[in-house]
């Protein structure tokens, strides 16, 4: 598994706001763009799906902003993949639905000892712990 861009600039913009939140500031777009080497545009793209995840929110006006809806110890890496990728999979056929074998593969648990492992050690990863 190859986790997206989106993943990646995700954590980095959350791991900015929470700086600038520990200051006691609202964390400005164009400074968390500047200091994480993103453009603006993207960076706009990427709050969308995180603010209606709840993680982030936003205040309007000449001081506004973004602020974390949520205590950094409690914003895991494994909720922010599952906002932008949809989960973590190993590979593709862990469903019936994807995989008519799935009943009789002898790997099927090997896949999904990776998968669990994967997931437990992003829900174990805070965004504090970053």
């Amino acid at each position: 598994m190859k986790l997206s861009t989106r993943s990646r600039y995700g954590l980095r913009i959350l791991m900015q706001i929470a700086i600038e939140n520990s200051k006691g500031e609202l964390a400005q777009g164009r400074d968390i763009a500047e200091k994480q080497e993103i453009s603006e545009a993207y960076l706009e793209q990427l709050m969308i799906p995180m603010k209606s995840a709840g993680l982030v929110k936003t205040a309007r006006g000449c001081t506004g902003g973004y602020k974390l809806n949520k205590s950094p110890d409690k914003i895991t890496v494994l909720e922010l993949i599952e906002i932008f990728e949809g989960g973590i999979e190993i590979v593709p056929c862990m469903t019936p639905k994807k995989c008519p074998r799935l009943s009789i593969c002898p790997v099927t648990g090997v896949w999904r000892k990776l998968t669990d492992a994967m997931k437990g050690t992003a829900a174990a990863i805070s965004l504090q712990d970053v």
